[in-house]
């Protein structure tokens, strides 16, 4: 009896993983029913997943749950993200030729454009951990391809839950954008990592910018999530503690289309405070702007968070009366050698991910691709794509690479991976760090196994500097100062004026240089409290 339960036992053991996989190509029953992402991968021995929102937006469509809810449809695709996305392309092209990094083995990705959009970036999550396009719980595909980590995502409330899930298996997840404080509990979140400061730091460093100038009486708007909640309930506490007043406090709403627009800019028209604190991406930004041109209201000032301080989304002309003058926070910068080149050399014809290329394409140069899917008939005012456009006769934010800041943080995220692999294959066994000091195997390492080297990660940026993390999964905490002015030819520009940087000395923590701030108004001291003529809110 136990001779024939043991031999059940193991016939199983050998088909059960078998069966689950032909029935999955032949039942659509077995995988999760979810929509179809937009992903690029490229094949390697070791791969890392890569969750990035290409587009901003989303068509906002009323859903009554009478009929299967349609498929998202992405907007406003968004140049500085494409940018993220190649140099996370270019990292791994430097790595496999370089014989010194990882020799004898290919690093591979699999990326997926999440649209800015909750339910793709968990969708890409379990079809990265299933590693088939597939979404196949508890169960990967591939295993002899391992996953190493995953990059992303941009914004926090989407980082939480992603953390959730990653943690459960202990698959390290590191994000260059998501900034929330609560990703910083160890209990909660043990696989999660960034290359991005916590907001407690940005919150005490937008404060202390506040009280630099005197002002005393502000204005504090945030988006409605993670991000934008905590962040600005930090920022409060610090200026009422230091004895400052706050006017208002409002909240975008991104479930609306209008994002409560209408009703906070009415706000912010009657209320005396001449500063208005801003915790929010750009996008999110993007509609409260809008409504305050048709509005006509101007001579406010805006500190910004480091989501939309160097964002390139308003450096239209039509918001340069708005907005010169803001001053906020940004992520410091950071070069890549000899990426400038290889961004002016992508084509649509030859670059990996064609799709998102020629989308590109024809938003740079003003062109449409006459290939055999295009069925309508081109606008008077644009030509047809040729493949022909030289990228080197135009400049705009995703060929810019003079200040690199989020792009230098995905940059810096592969080659945080790629390190804590470097360490994991050249332990020597008698002096590993596991159970009788073996080492794990580069060519089957458990996930858990990989965590370890990330947490002793040290890695050498371009400014000198080297990124390490805290028993958190934070790096040290360092910000550019930047100040919004008009270039001579009427564009904005993001100038640097100083520095918040809190492994500095005592009195080099807060450096500002005032004779280079320049203000659209004369009297930028114009928030005080003697502009006080409404009921405080504290």
């Amino acid at each position: 009896m136990n001779i024939m339960f043991s031999l059940y036992a193991i016939i199983w053991i050998i088909v059960l993983p078998r069966l689950v996989l032909l029935l999955n190509s032949m039942d659509q029953r077995c995988q999760m029913d979810t929509t179809q992402l937009e992903g690029l991968t490229q094949p390697g021995d070791i791969i890392i997943g890569v969750l990035l929102p290409l587009h901003l937006d989303k068509v906002y469509q009323k859903v009554d749950y009478t009929e299967r809810p349609p498929r998202t449809t992405c907007t406003m695709f968004h140049f500085e993200n494409y940018q993220q996305l190649q140099s996370i392309i270019f990292a791994v092209e430097e790595i496999n030729s370089n014989p010194n990094i990882l020799s004898n083995l290919t690093l591979g990705f699999q990326a997926y454009d999440s649209c800015d959009v909750l339910r793709q970036d968990l969708q890409g999550t379990l079809e990265l951990l299933s590693g088939n396009r597939k979404s196949i719980p508890n169960y990967r595909c591939f295993l002899e391809v391992p996953l190493s980590a995953v990059i992303g995502p941009s914004v926090s409330t989407h980082s939480i839950l992603v953390a959730h899930i990653l943690g459960l298996y202990r698959y390290p997840q590191i994000s260059h954008f998501s900034t929330s404080p609560v990703l910083t509990d160890r209990t909660k979140f043990p696989s999660f990592f960034r290359t991005i400061s916590s907001d407690v730091f940005q919150s005490r460093g937008l404060a202390q910018l506040v009280l630099h100038f005197g002002w005393t009486w502000v204005g504090l708007l945030a988006v409605d999530n993670d991000y934008g909640q905590q962040g600005i309930q930090l920022v409060k506490q610090e200026l009422v503690t230091a004895k400052a007043c706050v006017a208002f406090s409002e909240n975008i709403i991104t479930s609306q289309s209008d994002h409560n627009a209408p009703h906070i800019v009415k706000v912010i028209k009657r209320s005396t405070a001449k500063v208005v604190v801003v915790f929010s991406p750009a996008i999110n930004l993007l509609p409260i702007l809008d409504e305050m041109l048709k509005q006509n209201i101007t001579e406010k000032i805006f500190v910004a968070s480091e989501a939309w301080s160097t964002s390139s989304l308003f450096s239209k002309g039509r918001f340069s009366e708005l907005l010169t003058g803001t001053i906020g926070l940004a992520f410091y910068s950071g070069t890549i050698l000899e990426f400038g080149e290889f961004l002016n050399n992508i084509h649509p014809y030859s670059t990996l991910g064609s799709q998102w290329v020629k989308l590109f394409w024809e938003e740079a140069f003003n062109c449409k691709f006459m290939d055999e899917n295009f069925t309508g008939t081109l606008e008077t005012f644009i030509t047809a794509c040729t493949g022909m456009e030289d990228l080197r006769s135009i400049k705009n934010s995703f060929n810019d690479v003079s200040s690199l800041r989020a792009t230098y943080n995905v940059y810096t995220a592969v080659y945080v991976i790629t390190t804590a692999l470097e360490d994991l294959k050249s332990c020597e066994d008698g002096e590993g760090p596991f159970p009788l000091k073996k080492c794990a195997n580069i060519f089957g390492f458990k996930p858990w196994q990989l965590l370890h080297y990330m947490k002793n990660v040290r890695v050498k940026l371009s400014n000198g500097r080297e990124l390490y993390f805290d028993q958190n999964g934070d790096p040290p905490a360092v910000y550019d100062i930047v100040n919004w002015q008009l270039s001579p030819e009427g564009a904005v520009q993001h100038v640097k004026v100083g520095g918040y940087d809190t492994t500095a000395s005592h009195n080099q923590v807060f450096t500002i240089n005032s004779s280079a701030l320049l203000w659209a108004t004369d009297n930028q001291l114009v928030s005080s409290s003697t502009d006080i003529k409404q009921n405080t809110v504290r």
